[in-house]
C-alpha cells in the first residue's frame, strides 16, 4: 500500500510538472513598454495568478514572432497560442469586421467602448471561432492621426498626393483614395523603414505607436485628424483554448479583459501626454479645426455607402444605435 501511495504521488507530480511546463507564446507588433506591450505582461500575470500556474504565458513583442497576419495563421495552425492585433486584419475571414475601420464612425471613447463591449463587438467576435480563433478581449490603438514629412496638413487640399502607409485592409485603401492620397500597404513592421528611405511619405496611427515607433524621428508633421478608432483584440487559438480546461479557459479570458481595461486606461493617459511630447520630439503639431474635420467626414462618405453592403445594413442600424446610446464625451 506505502509503495502504491508513492507511485500515486509520483505520477500526480509529474501531471503538475507537465501542465506547469506548458508555455503559452503571445505575440504582438507594438515594443514592449508601448500600453499593447504593457497588457500583455498585465495578462501573463494574471492568468498564472488565476489558474495557480496551470498557464504560463511568455510574451514577445516588436514583432518577435511576425506581422500580425503571420501571427493569426499560427493560432489557426496551433503553433502559437496567443496574440493582439488591430482587428483590421480580420477582414479577410470575417467581412463584417470592415465596420471598425470605417472613418469617423466613432467620435469618443465612450462610443467606442459602448460598441466593442456591447452586442456589436460581441456578436463579431463569436464569428471567429469558426475560423480556429477565440476571441477574448477588445483593446485599442485608439485614434489615429496623420503623420507626414512634406507639409502640414490642415485642410482637406494639403493631404492631395501625399504617398501613405497603410494597413492592408481595403477600407483604409479607399478611405485614403477619398481623402487624395496615394495609399501604399504594407505592415507595420516595415513602416519605419519605409519613412527613413522616403518610400513613403506619411503614416497614419495612434499616438502610442507613433511614440513606440520613433517616428517622430523620420517625419516632421503631425495632424490630429482622429479620422478612425482602430479596436485591439487579444485572440487565442481555438486548438489550444479548447485543450485548457473549462476553469482555464474562463480564467484566460477574464485575464484578458481585465487587461484590456488597463491597457485602455494606460493607452488613453499616455495619448493625452503624447502631444506636448511630440513637440518636445521636434513634430509641428497641427489641431485641425471642427469644419475641415466635418469637410474629411464627407469627403469619405462613399466608402461608409460602398462598404454597408459588405457589413449589413442591419448590422450597421445595430452598430450607430448602440454609438448612440453609448453617447457622451471623451
Amino acid at each position: 500500500m506505502k509503495f502504491k501511495r508513492i507511485l500515486i504521488a509520483v505520477a500526480a507530480t509529474l501531471a503538475l510538472g507537465a501542465a506547469q511546463a506548458q508555455v503559452a507564446k503571445f505575440g504582438f507588433g507594438a515594443s514592449d513598454d508601448n500600453s499593447q506591450g504593457l497588457g500583455a505582461k498585465r495578462v501573463a500575470e494574471l492568468a498564472k495568478a488565476k489558474t495557480a500556474g496551470r498557464v504560463n504565458i511568455s510574451t514577445y513583442g516588436s514583432g518577435k514572432l511576425g506581422t500580425d497576419p503571420q501571427m493569426q495563421s499560427a493560432l489557426q495552425g496551433g503553433v502559437q497560442e496567443l496574440m493582439v492585433g488591430p482587428t483590421s486584419n480580420l477582414v479577410g475571414i470575417i467581412k463584417e469586421y470592415a465596420m471598425l475601420d470605417l472613418p469617423f464612425l466613432v467620435s469618443n471613447f465612450k462610443e467606442a467602448d459602448g460598441l466593442l463591449d456591447g452586442p456589436v463587438g460581441q456578436a463579431l467576435a463569436q464569428k471567429l471561432e469558426a475560423h480556429g480563433l477565440v476571441g477574448l478581449a477588445y483593446w485599442e490603438n485608439g485614434f489615429r492621426h496623420l503623420t507626414n514629412s512634406k507639409r502640414a496638413v490642415t485642410k482637406l487640399e494639403d493631404m492631395q498626393g501625399l504617398k501613405i502607409r497603410v494597413i492592408q485592409n481595403p477600407v483604409f485603401i479607399d478611405t485614403f483614395k477619398e481623402l487624395g492620397t496615394n495609399p501604399v500597404p504594407m505592415p507595420c513592421t516595415e513602416l519605419y523603414g519605409a519613412l527613413e528611405t522616403r518610400s513613403v511619405d506619411a503614416q497614419e496611427n495612434g499616438l502610442g505607436l507613433i511614440e513606440s515607433g520613433k517616428f517622430y524621428e523620420v517625419q516632421k508633421f503631425l495632424s490630429l485628424t482622429g479620422h478612425s478608432y482602430t479596436p485591439y483584440i487579444v485572440l487565442a487559438s481555438k486548438k489550444w483554448f479548447d485543450k485548457l480546461s473549462e476553469a482555464d479557459r474562463a480564467a484566460v479570458r477574464q485575464a484578458a479583459v481585465e487587461a484590456g481595461a488597463y491597457q485602455r486606461k494606460i493607452n488613453r493617459e499616455q495619448s493625452a501626454m503624447l502631444v506636448g511630447e511630440m513637440k518636445k520630439h521636434g513634430l509641428q503639431v497641427t489641431e485641425v479645426a471642427p469644419a475641415e474635420i466635418a469637410r474629411m467626414r464627407e469627403k469619405v462618405k462613399p466608402v461608409h455607402d460602398k462598404f454597408t453592403p459588405q457589413i449589413g445594413s442591419a448590422l450597421m442600424a445595430q452598430a450607430k444605435a448602440e454609438i448612440a446610446k453609448a453617447g457622451g464625451g471623451n
